[in-house]
């Protein structure tokens, strides 16, 4: 029998859908919390302008102006862009000071490179808190599809039960208790998934690709082990996992900026690619700590039109030769 019996998604796009569904599938209950009111009357519907081929079950609720019952809340998953993660704790703290919340969204607090769990503790040191990561599309998890990803929380123990939750789902998760690390990779892989797309967009190649992920893996855990996590984490689903999704194609929003940069072709608002503030946040942190990455710092001149393609290769394969692993 589950812990949990008032679960809540707060934001009701296609991310919360797909795990409410994702719960529905086993039998679990969850209400979204929307906030446009014709949001709320499709789902109560049992219709999904975001999965439009899919009929959403009885289980799943939704409410737009009602937010009491956060006060009785056994878990709450935030599924707001990462930009709105703050401002969303913040209203559920009003109403339930120790709820426990997993986020969901991927990327830095600010773009000085905090970490939301860094953030939350600080302010809202009473809430129990962890991260669900991993490579996983919207809509791929609302189809049932088989995936993977991880729960990493500070407590193992409320990881491990945050997990049994999804089990016997098609969404196979696993605990960890590196959520610094997690975080971190969920962060960086948005940078490495606009190189990709600037890659593919400019016709360099399949080898060039492969390249920039596994040297976007090595930094991704240089960083992680700086800001003290578990360096292992890149090579897990939260790192190399997530990171080989994300630049597998343009269904990656990431991807697909990177790929709209060399045709010169703006069509998504700034602010929705996590990549561009990741990347502010990255450079920051590369600077305090002292710390080179040089794939991030070639996306970073590019995307500035501080160098052109031919420089910024030549800048990377002009660099002192050494070890894979140093």
């Amino acid at each position: 029998m589950s812990l949990y019996s008032n679960i809540y998604f707060y934001g009701g796009g296609a991310w919360g859908q797909a795990l409410a569904i994702s719960l529905a599938s086993i039998g679990h209950g969850s209400t979204l919390i929307v906030s446009e009111k014709s949001r709320e009357q499709e789902i109560n519907n049992h219709i999904s302008k975001r999965f439009p081929e899919i009929r959403l079950s009885q289980l799943i609720k939704a409410s737009a102006k009602n937010r009491d019952g956060l006060a009785q809340s056994d878990l709450i998953f935030i599924t707001t862009e990462s930009k709105r993660v703050i401002k969303s704790i913040k209203e559920i703290v009003s109403f339930n000071n120790k709820a426990n919340i997993v986020i969901t969204s991927k990327g830095f607090a600010d773009n000085l490179g905090k970490l939301f769990n860094e953030i939350i503790k600080e302010q809202f040191p009473s809430i129990r808190l962890s991260v669900l990561t991993g490579p996983t599309f919207a809509d791929e998890i609302a189809k049932n599809q088989p995936a993977a990803a991880i729960v990493a929380s500070e407590d193992l123990k409320n990881a491990r039960s945050i997990c049994q939750l999804f089990h016997n789902s098609n969404l196979r998760l696993y605990p960890s208790n590196d959520i610094k690390g997690a975080s971190i990779a969920g962060a960086v892989k948005n940078i490495i998934a606009i190189g990709a797309g600037i890659i593919h967009g400019l016709g360099l190649g399949d080898n060039a690709k492969a390249a920039l992920i596994t040297r976007g893996i090595s930094e991704t855990s240089s960083l992680i082990k700086k800001l003290g996590g578990n360096p292992q984490t890149a090579f897990g689903l939260a790192g190399i996992g997530d990171m080989s999704l994300t630049c597998s194609g343009p269904h990656s929003r990431n991807m697909s900026y990177g790929i709209e940069i060399t045709k010169n072709i703006n069509t998504k608002p700034r602010n929705l690619v996590e990549g561009l503030n990741a990347i502010e946040a990255t450079m920051n942190l590369s600077k305090i700590f002292n710390l080179e990455l040089p794939i991030i710092f070639a996306i970073s001149r590019f995307i500035n039109k501080e160098a052109n393609i031919d420089e910024t290769i030549r800048e990377l394969f002009s660099r002192p030769i050494k070890n894979e692993f140093e």
